[in-house]
């Protein structure tokens, strides 16, 4: 893709707890809310239709609006809704302890709920009005290579479960802008122990003065075992497990992505 001119007119965000930016016709904003209390839970346990996660931060997000209207979003209860319900979802990833522990958490409060997915594997890519269509080519990361001043910079968790003492689970995203354009991560973590890891990753990018945003979304997972390996040793006894709880470190490891291509073609005014 072709660097576009830079955009050195942008005006900073900072208002009752949004933080962010105006450039190129986009307003780039994010929000770290609280922790949701136990009535806000309670309701959205009932909404779901299962028990949500420990920490959800539901009222955190990331969102970028365009001038023409065109907007996405990041925002954990939108991504719990992708969760999987069902027998078939309760079961797909199981470890020795998990129907039991998983049957306590389907009663929630005076309400007993579905089965669904206790790892909260979530194939949320986003929300908003910009429509996404397959496409052959992705995300130019030589572009995003090349330095440039970081204009705005922010991440956030925006939900969190320890799995019952199985592992993690763990929603994030990170944003930053940049005087050519705006890139998006958002992770979505698993940590199953003695099972699995499992890595889904929504990447956006925007040049501005392009009619293009460019999304990636990709999967990835493999036996925990098979990342316990990789684990750096000084002698055969000496491993540092504390890595297993290291996103960057299993990122490195975990092997190569299947990675679906989309594009957004933006409106003009």
């Amino acid at each position: 893709m072709d660097r576009q001119p830079i955009d050195r007119d942008w005006e900073p965000i900072d208002q009752d707890g949004v933080r962010g930016l105006r450039i190129g016709g986009w307003e780039l904003t994010t929000h770290h809310g609280s922790i949701l209390s136990h009535a806000a839970v309670e309701a959205h346990a009932a909404r779901l239709g299962f028990t949500p996660p420990e920490m959800i931060f539901g009222d955190g997000f990331l969102r970028a609006r365009h001038q023409s209207g065109a907007e996405l979003s990041l925002a954990a209860l939108d991504a719990l809704q992708m969760v999987r319900t069902g027998v078939d979802a309760a079961r797909a990833v199981q470890v020795s302890v998990a129907d039991g522990w998983s049957d306590a958490r389907r009663t929630h409060g005076m309400a007993t709920v579905n089965p669904f997915d206790w790892t909260y594997s979530t194939l949320y890519r986003g929300s908003g009005s910009l429509a996404f269509a397959p496409c052959d080519q992705g995300i130019d990361y030589a572009l995003l290579r090349q330095r440039e001043e970081i204009l705005f910079y922010d991440e956030g968790v925006l939900f969190e479960d320890d799995l019952g003492d199985n592992g993690c689970a763990q929603l994030a995203f990170r944003v930053r802008v940049m005087p050519s354009g705006f890139f998006v991560l958002m992770r979505f973590f698993l940590r199953v122990d003695g099972v699995l890891f499992r890595i889904y990753d929504t990447r956006l990018h925007h040049c501005f003065g392009s009619t293009r945003v460019v999304r990636e979304f990709s999967r990835r997972q493999a036996p925990f075992d098979d990342v316990k390996r990789q684990l750096p040793r000084s002698g055969p006894d000496d491993e540092d497990l504390s890595l297993l709880n290291n996103i960057q470190f299993v990122d490195g490891v975990i092997g190569d992505p299947e990675i679906d291509c989309e594009v957004a073609v933006l409106e003009p005014r």
